[in-house]
């Protein structure tokens, strides 16, 4: 299968991700650039688009999961890499919210982060749902950068130990230069193109001081705005969330006391607490906890 230039794109634009996370991607796309081919069978394992992720409900509460790479449709790229569609994801939470048999929410997180577009839209469609139903997020493994954005969009958020990791608040963005591969394989690329700043990051040339700059404003603007949803979420200041958000991944309790997680807890007593009590009486509860 051909690699489509709108994948390759994609490699180019400004990532809510661990930063390794991003370089391991474009190595693995680097490789199947070199052979012009990606192995359709290791594609067809994971799920389509049209598949929806669903909940599971255990004692009233609704589990949905928010794991690996997040994009907002299982294309191509997400379909090889695996990882969350949050066009699914919201369909989910969605139908969570409207079950009559669900008294609580919990996002179970395992998530590196993931690209930017859709990450905001649910963030906000889970922070406006709040007081409808509880809504919690979990982690014992990783909840980072775009998957931390969504996650402090709930009303309280809880990892499992000391060695969970939490945070990267930052963002990221890559060139990728495919014109020394080009010319090995024997192919020049002509871009023809109107407007000064249409193809100003092309991959087909090395980056320019212009396109560098170019690259950087997109990077502070989105940027500035993770933190300033971050600080709204979480009901902290902007200088507060600055002191977090300097890129760092923080391990268990640290991710506590900088104030980007609330508790330690085991996945089977928040599935207790959150399940006998009414959603009326959680969200109460954690209204309380959150004043204090």
């Amino acid at each position: 299968m051909k690699i489509y230039p709108r994948t390759l794109d994609a490699l180019t634009e400004p990532w809510l991700i661990m930063p390794a996370k991003l370089t391991e991607i474009i190595r693995i796309y680097d490789q199947h650039l070199k052979r012009n081919e990606i192995d359709t069978g290791v594609i067809a394992k994971f799920p389509k688009e049209e598949e929806p992720q669903g909940y599971q409900i255990e004692n009233g509460v609704a589990m949905l999961q928010l794991q690996g790479i997040i994009a907002k449709r299982m294309n191509l790229f997400i379909n090889f890499s695996g990882g969350t569609s949050t066009q699914l994801f919201e369909r989910d939470f969605l139908s969570a919210l409207n079950d009559p048999a669900v008294k609580s929410i919990l996002l179970l997180v395992d998530s590196p982060g993931g690209s930017v577009d859709g990450v905001q839209e649910l963030a906000n469609l889970i922070f406006e749902s709040r007081g409808k139903k509880s809504i919690v997020a979990y982690t014992d493994g990783v909840m980072a950068s775009a998957a931390y954005w969504i996650g402090s969009a709930t009303d309280k958020i809880y990892i499992s130990g000391d060695t969970t990791q939490v945070g990267s608040i930052g963002v990221v963005a890559a060139h990728v230069d495919i014109s020394k591969a080009e010319e090995k394989m024997g192919i020049k690329t002509t871009e023809i193109v109107a407007g000064k700043f249409k193809r100003v990051t092309s991959r087909h040339e090395p980056l320019t001081l212009e396109g560098r700059a170019v690259l950087q404003e997109a990077v502070d603007h989105i940027y500035s705005v993770f933190v300033n949803d971050v600080a709204r979420n979480r009901g902290k200041t902007e200088k507060q969330t600055l002191a977090m958000a300097d890129g760092k991944v923080f391990l268990g309790k640290q991710a506590i006391d900088v104030g980007l997680v609330d508790e330690v807890s085991v996945l089977s007593s928040l599935i207790d607490r959150f399940g006998r009590l009414t959603s009326v009486q959680t969200i109460k509860s954690l209204v309380r906890e959150r004043l204090n």
